[in-house]
């Protein structure tokens, strides 16, 4: 902070006075909001803090150009120039290379998607986006899914993660995956620390479960511009859950995922899996 004020004769609390001064001025001017479970000493979160405060005030004053103003402007053919997929790929491979040598990379998380797509995603969309004009902090990451999000493929990776959390009986993981308002099989609404209740107390019956193996036989979504988009997976699935005096109990049958879409996020609203019953 100019002039170091002082804000107390002890450092100590002098550094916490000052460090929630500069949350509320970040807070302020940035709309930044601070969260930590860890308890930094007042010395180190102050040096942090005044470290973000430089990267925003820097990046507030940051001139932009487009991505193709960046990397000096570049040739390159329109999509509809390209006649074969061998003149398509390489195309790809060399915008691609200028991209790179310039520090922008281009992520893609749910592919492969065919060279066609990519190439006019990045020629068409790509560089018409803007970026700072000086890189004075390293590679620029873009991912495709966030222009193009893959509907089919989030829910396909949210089911699997639900189902591996719900083999590790793993409470905690299953909770990244619900939506803080799960509906029941009674159709009413329980929030998500009501369910986890629910799900401790049927994952303390036992004492672990394995051999799980699962075939996700559909997945569809329908999208909405004026409600809530839905989602949902099902398939079959079969584990077992042993028992504290070593007996075991085979649970198989079908499973069905209900999502919903939250600030581009599918979570899990309602679920069917073989051996829970929502009404314990």
């Amino acid at each position: 902070m100019e002039n170091e004020e002082q804000f107390s004769t002890d450092p100590n609390e002098n550094a916490k006075i000052e460090n929630e001064f500069l949350k509320l001025k970040m807070n302020a001017q940035f709309g930044a909001n601070f969260f930590s479970e860890n308890v930094l000493p007042p010395e180190i979160e102050n040096s942090f803090l005044k470290n973000v405060l430089a990267f925003e005030e820097n990046h507030a004053k940051a001139e932009y150009v487009t991505i193709y103003q960046r990397i000096n402007k570049p040739d390159f053919q329109p999509i509809s120039e390209l006649k074969s997929e061998a003149e398509v790929s390489n195309a790809l491979n060399e915008l691609i290379a200028v991209l790179g040598q310039n520090d922008i990379r281009l992520d893609i998380c749910d592919g492969p998607y065919p060279d066609e797509v990519i190439y006019r995603f990045i020629t068409e969309e790509l560089l018409m986006q803007e970026i700072e004009k000086n890189n004075d902090f390293g590679t620029s990451v873009f991912i495709y899914e966030e222009f193009h999000p893959n509907h089919k493929a989030d829910i396909e990776r949210i089911t699997k993660d639900f189902l591996e959390h719900w083999i590790d009986r793993d409470v905690d993981g299953l909770g990244h995956e619900l939506a803080s308002d799960i509906i029941t099989a009674q159709d009413t609404v329980i929030s998500i620390a009501q369910l986890s209740s629910k799900l401790v107390r049927f994952f303390e019956s036992y004492q672990r479960f394995n051999n799980l193996d699962y075939v996700i036989d559909e997945v569809s979504f329908e999208l909405s511009e004026e409600g809530t988009s839905m989602g949902h997976a099902e398939g079959f699935l079969v584990y077992t859950a042993i028992l504290e005096n070593s007996e075991t109990i085979i649970f198989k049958g079908p499973f069905k995922l209900y999502m919903a879409l939250s600030y581009g996020y599918w979570e899990v609203v309602y679920f069917v899996m073989p051996g829970f019953n929502w009404d314990n």
